[in-house]
Formats: C-alpha cells, sequence, structure tokens
C-alpha cells in the first residue's frame, strides 16, 4: 500500500488506561488496515483528538481522573465533535450503564471481555455509516450552494434588465455579487471611462482611490485577462504588484485578492476586483469558472 492510500485509511484513535488492552485493540484495527493512534487517559484523548481529528474513537469507559462517559461528553461539545462515531468499550453491561453511555452521546458501545470480530464489524459499521453521512451532507451542499448560484444570476439579470444601467443600479449588482461570495469588498474598473464602483461590506474601509493604472496591474496576468480568465492572489507579500497596492490592501485588512476579466468579444470593458479577508474560498476551479459567468454577464452592464 503507497503512502497517499495509507493516509486515506480511516484514522482510529483508542483510549484505554490499560496498556495491554491498548495494544490488543491497536492491533486488531492496524488488522483491519486502519491507521491507529493511542492515549492512556481521558485528559491525552483529548488531546489527542484535537490534534489528530480521528475518524473513529475506541473509548474504554472506566479510567482515573476523567472517565470515558466524562470524556465522551466533553468530545462532543469540541469543533467536529459532535457526529464522530464514538464506540464506549465497558465492563459494565447493565440497562443503567448502557443508558449511561448514550447519555453521554456514546454512538454505540461493546462490552467486555470484547468479542473480536463483533468489534471489527461494529467498527466497519459505524465508519460506513459516517461516510454516508459525509456523502449526503456534502451532496447537500452542493446542491444548496447550486440553488444560491441559480439565484444569484436570476437577481443580477433582473437588476440589469429593469435598471438603467447606471451607478446606482450596477452598485445593487455588485452588493449582490460580494454577498453571495462573503467578499469584502468588490470594486468594478471600466476602462473606457476609468470609472470605478464600489461594494464594500458593514465595517470594511472604502479603497476607491486606487488608481488606474495600480487596478490594471501586471502585464504578467494580460494574457490571462484577454482570454477572459479570473486570477487569484493568495499570497500578497509574492504578488507582482506595486508595493503602495500591496500595502494599501494589507491595511484595509485584504488577504486574498481575485480579479475578474470584463470582456466582450475581443475587447476588454474592465476588471472587477474581489477582496477576501481570509482565505480564497474552497473548490477553486468551479468558483473560478462561475466568476468568469459573472464576468461575461457584467458586460451587459458596460457600453
Amino acid at each position: 500500500m503507497s503512502e497517499i492510500q495509507a493516509e486515506k485509511m480511516p484514522l482510529i484513535l483508542i483510549v484505554d488506561d490499560d496498556r495491554t488492552m491498548r495494544s490488543l485493540l491497536n492491533l486488531a484495527m492496524e488488522e483491519e488496515g486502519y491507521r491507529v493512534v493511542e492515549a492512556e487517559n481521558g485528559e491525552q484523548c483529548l488531546s489527542e483528538y484535537t490534534h489528530f481529528q480521528p475518524d473513529l474513537i475506541l473509548l474504554d469507559a472506566v479510567m482515573p481522573d476523567i472517565d470515558g462517559f466524562t470524556c465522551c461528553q466533553k468530545i462532543r461539545r469540541l469543533p467536529e465533535g459532535d457526529r464522530l462515531p464514538i464506540l464506549m468499550i465497558t465492563v459494565l453491561d447493565d440497562r443503567e450503564s448502557v443508558e449511561q453511555a448514550f447519555n453521554a452521546g456514546a454512538t454505540d458501545y461493546i462490552t467486555k471481555p470484547i468479542h473480536w470480530s463483533v468489534l471489527s464489524q461494529r467498527v466497519r459499521r459505524l465508519l460506513d455509516g459516517d461516510r454516508v453521512w459525509t456523502e449526503l451532507t456534502t451532496v447537500e451542499e452542493q446542491l444548496r450552494q447550486q440553488r444560491t448560484w441559480e439565484k444569484l444570476i436570476s437577481n443580477i439579470l433582473e437588476q440589469l434588465v429593469s435598471g438603467d444601467r447606471k451607478s446606482d443600479s450596477i452598485k445593487q449588482v455588485l452588493s449582490s455579487i460580494r454577498e453571495w461570495l462573503q467578499a469584502t469588498r468588490i470594486l468594478m474598473y471600466q476602462s473606457d471611462s476609468q470609472q470605478y464602483l464600489e461594494s464594500v461590506a458593514a465595517g470594511a474601509t472604502s479603497i476607491k482611490n486606487f488608481s488606474a493604472t495600480d487596478f490594471n496591474l501586471i502585464a504578467e496576468y494580460g494574457e490571462q485577462y484577454q482570454q477572459g480568465k479570473p486570477i487569484v492572489i493568495e499570497d500578497l507579500s509574492q504578488a507582482d504588484l506595486p508595493s503602495a497596492v500591496i500595502k494599501q490592501l494589507k491595511q484595509s485588512n485584504t488577504q486574498t485578492l481575485s480579479i475578474v476579466p470584463i470582456k466582450k468579444g475581443h475587447r476588454l470593458l474592465g476588471l472587477l476586483g474581489i477582496h477576501f479577508s481570509g482565505v480564497f474560498p474552497q473548490n477553486q476551479e468551479l468558483l473560478l469558472n462561475r466568476l468568469s459567468d459573472i464576468g461575461n454577464i457584467l458586460a451587459i452592464a458596460i457600453p
């Protein structure tokens, strides 16, 4: 198995104060092909969970200091801990202890002495369930993003068609785009008129005093502009920009900058500068394609 394939295998966090039991559990999980990390008590479990973000926890219920029940409750309050599969391992199989395990947030439980084939089946079932949940969540998020994208395009077209294509109407369009992108600000520069329009998020500063030279920037990206391709500058300190521009961007809390060409045929009508106070949103390729579509639509608004 290659290192890349190994890294894709689920990671199991084993928590037990008994070294022999940890070793047996480790061996059983590694034989199933899983990656394993260990913790010998509740405090270490919380630390290892935060550091490794495992796919499943095998958690002993009876431990000194922080027992498994309390540890499980604490994990559920940590980031991403609410959905993590936690399999409680206990010598207690009375109804009260089982209820306590589930009330603490355990996904399932298994009793000692452990039946190893049952343990393997439980772990596999929990991991399969978590994988399906993750896939469904991903699909739901993709559908949500698609709906918001379609709504944005509909709103832009409606505003451009119903408006007079003057500053106020275009500013509304820019605000809709900025809110959809959750950007800090958007600057639209029109080449012929050398006019700027800006939409700024609440609490952000205006930087409308950019010059056309500053914003048109960089011969380096000229070919991409002509091809209608947006660019993303993720590290301003490494960007081929005038130092005064970089300084102003950083002072205005811009960490990531995307520039979208606005074209009509072979003619470059202007540029759309999109400023983010954090990293560029995920799924960069899809977003860049959509930004290209936005640039094409905005070409309608420029005579």
